[in-house]
């Protein structure tokens, strides 16, 4: 096999004013990172870590950013365009001892940058005939970052760039120097707000698919029909306790007249005793053993003004026409695994008068269980998206959350009531090699207190809760 460049320096470009998203483009985060950090990360994970990155002269990245070893150049008049910056980077990255192969041209507002994608350009041979190399991603046809081998050629062509467009116009003038590499999916730029939302959903919905599909691949344990009817008991609680900070930060939202609309609302932790502050509570649940619990309860703690609806969201909102039917939307603890997040928030949006309100864990439920989950199947688990995630979509989509932060104590749990909640995290059959792993891995990282309890993870989980204004209000 032909070997790639043996050095090649990227050059990002990551000058322009953002003009069409409204500025600060860069800034924008995605999965809690900047944009330009996705592209800077995806670069040092295909192995270039040094990149060289024109900035504007009033860019306000430099606290935000992780640079690595990422040499900074600033462009004193980006307004001249695209090409002005990737004048400035390729004489740069002419200018180092030794002097590269090649340079990787990479722009800053691409944040869905693969690091395959980018060793699928870095691994094309050299060839002086047909010096530059640039991907043609088949979803859309994006064709950046583009590989441009050093020498007379390369600098002909970057010197006769000019404009906002760069290197397009002249590539598309001269085929015959480019050689094209067919590449599945997409790296589309974020040039208004409406590309930043696409991102941060496609991102979620990435994380959710990979997260399901490594369970289908690993479990030893048939699909359940109801994946929550054997805990739910674990969803229960008095609706008339007190010391829970989080439903006392909910309770002062309600108002005696007000109808409130639980998405998830599992065995009703908290629509019952919302329903004892508020006129009424609907409470939604897919699950047909969280539904009975409801009805269960209604009947039990003799709360009347609870309306119980089983159904997934959001395609159970039109069960609930006209809209919207509450004056508050609630989500507690869901929407983590929800591939389209997009339609599930505008139909939260939709469903509320008031205001939506979403209580989050600053990592997904199932954090606590990933070292076991590890420790038996021999690689991380797939994360899903949290608190974090979420707020960052909010902000996108133009609906900025207020949030309030809280410490819960861990859940103390006996051995066996740890074991059967850890094997379902897991997805491993009592008395397998696998559950053998496990119950080795909880005995080795957990003790039991006088009581015989244990508390698996790190100490505290911290929970959020975000509020916002439903677009359709604050519009």
């Amino acid at each position: 096999m032909v070997a790639g460049p043996r050095r090649v320096r990227a050059i990002v470009l990551a000058a322009g004013a953002g003009s069409r998203f409204g500025g600060h483009k860069l800034e924008a985060r995605i999965a809690g990172r900047p944009i330009l950090q996705h592209v800077l990360d995806a670069l040092a994970h295909a192995g270039l870590d040094d990149p060289i990155v024109v900035l504007a002269p009033d860019s306000a990245l430099e606290g935000s950013i992780e640079w690595r070893r990422a040499q900074r150049v600033i462009n004193p008049d980006p307004a001249r365009g695209l090409s002005s910056s990737l004048q400035l980077g390729w004489s740069a990255a002419l200018a180092a001892d030794p002097q590269p192969d090649a340079g990787l041209v990479a722009l800053g507002d691409q944040p869905r940058l693969t690091e395959a994608a980018i060793r699928a350009v870095l691994a094309a041979p050299l060839d002086a005939a047909r010096p530059v190399v640039a991907p043609q991603f088949g979803t859309s046809g994006a064709r950046n970052p583009v590989r441009i081998e050093t020498g007379a050629t390369a600098d002909e062509l970057i010197r006769n760039a000019h404009g906002d467009r760069g290197l397009g116009p002249l590539l598309d003038a001269l085929p015959d120097l480019v050689r094209w590499l067919e590449i599945e999916g997409d790296n589309p730029d974020i040039d208004r707000r409406e590309d930043l939302v696409a991102a941060i959903e496609a991102d979620w919905a990435d994380r959710v698919r990979r997260n399901r599909e490594q369970v289908e691949r690993l479990r030893e344990t048939d699909e359940d029909a109801d994946h929550y009817a054997p805990v739910t008991g674990l969803f229960r609680d008095d609706p008339r306790r007190s010391g829970d900070a989080v439903l006392d930060a909910l309770v002062v939202l309600a108002t005696p007249t007000d109808t409130w609309l639980d998405v998830g609302a599992g065995a009703g932790r908290y629509a019952f005793p919302l329903a004892l502050h508020a006129h009424k509570v609907i409470a939604v649940d897919p699950s047909a053993a969280m539904v009975a619990a409801l009805h269960d309860g209604v009947g039990a703690y003799e709360i009347r003004n609870v309306r119980v609806v089983e159904g997934r969201w959001p395609a159970t909102a039109t069960t609930l026409a006209p809209l919207p039917c509450a004056d508050v939307s609630l989500i507690a603890n869901v929407g983590h695994d929800t591939e389209a997040i997009g339609p599930f928030v505008d139909a939260l949006d939709a469903a509320a008068r008031r205001a939506c309100v979403a209580v989050m864990q600053e990592q997904p439920p199932a954090a606590t269980a990933a070292p076991f989950f590890e420790a038996v199947h021999g690689e991380p688990r797939i994360q899903l998206p949290a608190l974090p995630d979420f707020l960052d979509l909010l902000e996108a989509r133009g609906t900025p959350a207020s949030l309030e932060l809280f410490e819960r104590p861990a859940r103390a749990w006996s051995r066996n009531e740890l074991l059967t909640q850890l094997r379902r995290q897991t997805w491993v059959v009592p008395g397998s090699a696998l559950d053998r792993r496990l119950q080795d891995r909880l005995d080795a990282t957990t003790a039991a207190d006088a009581k015989g309890t244990l508390v698996p993870g790190d100490g505290p989980v911290r929970v959020g809760i975000a509020r916002w204004t439903p677009a359709h209000v604050s519009h």
